[in-house]
């Protein structure tokens, strides 16, 4: 085999190799879904009109998880699904003093949250933060 016909064979090769793992940097969030948390304290405000939340995981097995995804995005928009609903944009907040917990802030009338209720939350990727 000639030189240029190996150096043509290895350059396909190299490329048919980074686009199968292009998508293989992206970080457990976008390979495990959404993770189910439960509403620890709602609170809302008619000025501004805001609902907090303070929230953690519902299950203790994404405790870890969660904690580092709120790390990873405190301040950016993340999704939440109410009981099956659409998806509700709103900037979720790593709450420093409490490990695991988050703070969201929803505009009043997004949902009907309470203390005790349960939602899905879905992290932007973070494929490109490494």
């Amino acid at each position: 085999m000639s030189i240029g016909l190996r150096f043509a064979v290895l350059s396909l090769a190299a490329l048919f190799c980074a686009a199968l793992f292009a998508g293989t940097s992206r970080d457990a969030n976008d390979a495990l879904g959404p993770i189910a948390c439960r509403v620890m304290e709602a609170h809302a405000s008619a000025s501004p009109a805001v609902i907090a939340v303070v929230f953690h995981q519902q299950s203790s097995e994404d405790q870890e998880r969660l904690a580092v995804l709120l790390q990873q995005h405190s301040g950016e928009t993340v999704g939440i699904q109410l009981a099956g609903g659409p998806w509700i944009p709103a900037p979720a907040f790593r709450l420093k003093s409490c490990f695991g917990r988050g703070l969201l802030l929803l505009p009043a009338g997004a949902a009907t949250i309470q203390d005790g209720s349960s939602f899905l939350i879905r992290f932007p990727p973070s494929s490109d933060r490494n």
